[in-house]
C-alpha cells in the first residue's frame, strides 16, 4: 500500500510514474457524484475508487482489502486531502488500520518541489522502507500509523536538506 503526502492534484500521475506500476488510488466521493459524468467517468477507467472521508466506509475499505488481496497497489493519501503546508506531516490512521488488519506493508512516499506544482517545475518523488505492523489489533495500527508520519516527516527533511 502507497502512502504518500498529497500537495497537489497531479499527486497520482508523480506517484504512478516513479513506480511505474498501476496504482489503484482512493478519492473522495465527492469527484464521483459532484464533479459530473466525464470526470467520474474517467477516475473509473484509471482505477480510481471512491471514499467517504466524513464516515468509516466500509465498502472503500472491503474494496481495498480485496484488491490488497489480489496483489494490486493501493494508494492513499493519509493526510486526508491536499495540504500545501508541511511540515509537520500529520496523518490520519485509516491508511495504517487497513495495513495493519489486512497485514499489507506501507510504502511510504513523499512529494516535493520548490513553489508550486505546475508544468516545466521539477517534482522530486522519495521513497521510504516498507513497514508492517507488529499484529492486526488497533494499538499495532496506531503504533504503524506514529512510524509513518515520522517516516515521512524524515523524508520530507532529508528533500529539503534540513
Amino acid at each position: 500500500m502507497l502512502c504518500a503526502n498529497h500537495i497537489s492534484y497531479f499527486d497520482p500521475i508523480c506517484l504512478g510514474l516513479a513506480l511505474w506500476r498501476p496504482v489503484r488510488f482512493m478519492a473522495k466521493s465527492e469527484f464521483f457524484t459532484e464533479h459530473g459524468f466525464f470526470v467520474r467517468t474517467f477516475f473509473t477507467m484509471c482505477g480510481v475508487f471512491p471514499v467517504r472521508r466524513s464516515s468509516a466506509d466500509t465498502v472503500s475499505v472491503n474494496k481495498a482489502s480485496l484488491l490488497l488481496k489480489k496483489g494490486k497497489i493501493i494508494g492513499i493519501f493519509p493526510q486526508g486531502g491536499i495540504v500545501r503546508n508541511i511540515p509537520p506531516i500529520r496523518t490520519k490512521a485509516g491508511a495504517a488500520l487497513l495495513s495493519a488488519k489486512s497485514r499489507t506493508p506501507l510504502l511510504p512516499a513523499v512529494i516535493y518541489t520548490e513553489g508550486n506544482v505546475r508544468p516545466f517545475v521539477r517534482i522530486t518523488v522519495r521513497f521510504g522502507q516498507p513497514m508492517t505492523a507488529d499484529d492486526g489489533s488497533l494499538r499495532a495500527a496506531r503504533i504503524l500509523n506514529q512510524r509513518l508520519q515520522t517516516e515521512l516527516q524524515k523524508l520530507w527533511e532529508e528533500g529539503h536538506g534540513n
